[in-house]
């Protein structure tokens, strides 16, 4: 296990960075066009050499090649990069450490993280002493020099400074204090300080495990990447922003403003900010503005402060799994073009959870700032959603929930 890496310590917040990070939530389809042409496009466009690391996947060589198809479709010219601890060919730490290696990624114009096990990327661009290899310091020069960096899944959760490990299921993660080196334990840092990731969010109810991660981290702002969608942070100096892209969503939780009852027993949290964006959308990382896209901007607001407030819904919801698939963005989306103030979600233990007593309610309401954005286009709606306010309370179940009439 690696352990103690800072990538603050070693250097590179100081440092300027021209490049871009595409962080994606996994399952990129090969023709979700906007997320595989930006890669092409910041890595130099045609013919652009791309680094592909599947250190994160069980079978690395045929995970790099579908990823190398896909980007040869897009006009790169994308190569391997033989450093793994699954790939049987090779020493991966000595590979790690190859000068030849690592000047070749150092001159490619993007580099490229591929799906798995996230534990296994930084086993194997860092030594056991923390300390970054020769193929680390080529990938961050890439990124210092305006290359771009993208990573899905695995790939994606490494770009904070703290990413999940081996962590149990989303329930256990607010059941349980997360433990260092275990379910948590330190990325790769290229998103910079204060922002942690997360990936798969909303196809498997994840925004909750964000939640106590970030608490952990001591940060206050966290992104979650659906499957099939992604973020594309670019700097200007201090200033980070990102856009979304692909065909699915993004959560941003902002617990700026939240506060937890120190005397329960079991994670809680009360205001925190939930925003929902989609493609198009951007968000500004220092100011934690939101600015939808312009084919929102040119439907409907949905100000519920705005005396012309009118939701196309009149009716109380209650949700009975809030870390359903989707599950989310369906409650968000409800609520904003809804009557109702708030609404009410459960997370409540299976038969098969080791502790049975502790569930969890979640509150959705709308307060000052909240807003939605509507767009309808061939028949679908389509939403952004900002600030709704999210409460999180520990509650106590019994056994049996229902019995046999």
């Amino acid at each position: 296990m690696m352990m103690g890496y800072d990538a603050r310590a070693a250097g590179h917040e100081s440092k300027s960075v021209e490049g871009t990070l595409v962080i994606m939530g996994g399952a990129i389809h090969p023709d979700t066009e906007d997320i595989w042409q930006r890669i092409v496009a910041l890595a130099g466009g045609s013919g652009a050499q791309i680094a592909v690391i599947a250190a994160a996947a069980a079978s690395p060589e045929s995970s790099a090649e579908r990823t190398i198809a896909v980007l040869k479709r897009y006009g790169a010219a994308p190569f391997f990069v033989p450093a793994a601890p699954r790939l049987a060919t090779s020493d991966f730490r000595k590979m790690a450490d190859d000068k030849d290696l690592a000047q070749r990624v150092a001159a490619a114009g993007g580099v490229f993280f591929n799906g798995g096990d996230q534990s296994r990327i930084t086993q194997t661009l860092l030594r056991a002493d923390g300390k970054r290899t020769a193929l680390l310091e080529a990938i961050w020069s890439v990124y210092e020099r305006g290359g771009v960096l993208a990573g899905t899944s695995a790939g994606a959760a490494i770009m904070s400074e703290t990413m999940f490990y081996e962590p149990p299921d989303v329930l256990s993660v607010l059941q349980n204090p997360l433990r260092q080196n275990r379910d948590i334990a330190p990325g790769l840092g290229f998103v910079g300080a204060g922002v942690f990731i997360d990936q798969h969010v909303l196809a498997r109810g994840r925004f909750a495990r964000m939640l106590p991660a970030m608490a952990a981290a001591k940060v206050t702002l966290g992104i979650g990447v659906d499957e099939n969608a992604a973020v594309a942070v670019s700097r200007d100096g201090t200033k980070r922003r990102f856009e979304v892209l692909g065909a699915s969503g993004v959560i941003v939780l902002d617990t700026s403003r939240a506060t937890s009852n120190a005397s329960l027993s079991a994670f809680n949290v009360r205001g925190a900010r939930l925003s929902y964006l989609e493609r198009g959308d951007h968000f500004d990382l220092n100011t934690r503005v939101m600015t939808p896209s312009a084919f929102k901007l040119g439907g409907t607001i949905l100000d519920p402060a705005h005396p012309n407030y009118k939701p196309e819904f009149d009716e109380p919801r209650w949700y009975g799994d809030a870390l359903s698939k989707n599950g989310l963005v369906e409650i968000m989306c409800n609520l904003i073009d809804n009557t109702p103030r708030q609404v009410v979600a459960m997370a409540l233990p299976p038969p098969h959870q080791t502790n049975r007593d502790l569930g969890f309610e979640f509150t959705f309401r709308k307060a000052p700032g909240t807003l939605g954005y509507l767009r309808i286009d061939k028949g679908r709606a389509h939403y952004s959603v900002k600030d709704i306010v999210l409460d999180v309370l520990p509650v106590k179940v019994t056994a049996p929930l229902y019995g046999a009439l």
